[in-house]
């Protein structure tokens, strides 16, 4: 781990570019805040730990720290859009900070993905913004940094002065696979809301020659991509026999999954068999049922807000599909279920817990020891 000045990194760094699956975990750091702040302080402070991974030379993935590098890049281009035509040496600063900080080769020094990149282009490069865009997350910070600048009477030069003591530390990620930093980056990154488990689940597959059959999966739920997320939560509580996926594990749950499966099929396989789940779990959520009088029980499921019975629908469609549940079961059983919704509707304060309803049908289904 090596200290930089914040100033000297973007100088010295050539492209940082981001990861694919870390593309949408852009958000306003706040760093305007403080910077502000930090007018008011002598020492040097910090802006925390960015993790990097050389590509070749003069270009570089940033693993961790993009909002940051984003913030104070728009941070430095609100200071020259401030100070722009006023005077001969706050001329001379801002093209030191544009030539120095912000571009490389009349471009970008960070390259997003992207619609974000394409606006961030556009506006580094002085382009025209359009209305639509103005509401995004970067321009909004960069519009919030122009306004504190143009509206708190500061001195061009006081500012430089104060980035200059502006620091922070740099990880070199050189030797680390990118299996490795994949797994890094979502330990670093577990609590933040913005975390893209699909995007990260896209390249754990991708590197395990199953992208093929996981973009078939994805294109089957692509005009919801909330369904997506129930189906692997659903999926995996059947496989793994547990009641819930802890917060932004998806990606860490599947992963575990597959591993394990790996010893006796290969992953193309593994998730091939999911791509025929997804399929049953998607004519559930859209009811797509040819037998009249199974819809017609699905539907009261639905409309009685059901979503917490689709994992244990699921296992229980297949079987039926499978042969191993007669119809006449599989209705019976949809009925009880959805006496336990009615009931669990009209009495919210007293609720039977759904895992002991599961419990009684499996005795039925299976016997005393399922």
């Amino acid at each position: 781990m090596e200290l930089f000045k914040s100033l000297d990194f973007l100088e010295n760094s050539g492209f940082l570019h981001t990861l694919e699956y870390a593309k949408n975990c852009l958000y306003s750091a706040k760093l305007s805040n403080y910077v502000f702040d930090m007018f008011g302080i002598t020492e040097k402070a910090g802006i925390g730990v960015i993790y990097t991974k050389p590509i070749k030379l003069g270009e570089q993935f940033i693993v961790d720290g993009i909002s940051r590098l984003v913030g104070l890049s728009l941070f430095l281009y609100a200071v020259c859009e401030c100070w722009k035509n006023t005077s001969e040496r706050n001329e001379l600063i801002i093209r030191k900070i544009k030539s120095n900080y912000i571009l490389r080769n009349d471009r970008p020094k960070i390259v997003l993905k992207g619609a974000n990149n394409e606006l961030y282009e556009s506006l580094l490069l002085g382009e025209r913004i359009s209305g639509k865009n103005k509401k995004t997350v970067i321009f909004c910070t960069y519009h919030e940094y122009w306004t504190k600048l143009k509206l708190g009477g500061y001195d061009l030069k006081d500012i430089m002065d104060k980035l200059d003591n502006l620091y922070l530390y740099n990880i070199n990620l050189t030797d680390m696979d990118d299996s490795s930093v994949r797994d890094l980056y979502y330990n670093l990154n577990i609590d933040n809301t913005r975390l893209n488990q699909i995007a990260l689940i896209r390249d754990f597959l991708k590197e395990h020659d199953a992208g093929y059959e996981w973009a078939e999966i994805e294109q089957l739920f692509y005009s919801n991509k909330d369904y997506l997320l129930m189906f692997l939560r659903d999926y995996l509580i059947t496989k793994y026999k547990i009641k819930k996926i802890p917060f932004n594990s998806y990606y860490l749950v599947l992963k575990g999954y597959v591993n394990e499966l790996r010893k006796y099929k290969s992953p193309s396989k593994i998730i091939e068999d999911m791509h025929a789940s997804a399929i049953t779990y998607n004519n559930i959520l859209n009811v797509d049922i040819p037998d009249e009088d199974i819809k017609s029980k699905f539907v009261e499921i639905k409309l009685n807000n059901g979503n917490d019975t689709y994992a244990y629908l699921l296992e229980i469609f297949e079987d039926y599909k499978d042969g191993s549940i007669s119809k006449d079961t599989f209705v019976e059983i949809l009925t009880a279920i959805n006496e336990y919704l009615v009931t669990r509707n009209v009495n919210p304060g007293s609720r039977t817990n759904f895992n002991d309803l599961i419990a009684d049908l499996n005795k039925m289904l299976y016997g005393e020891n399922h």
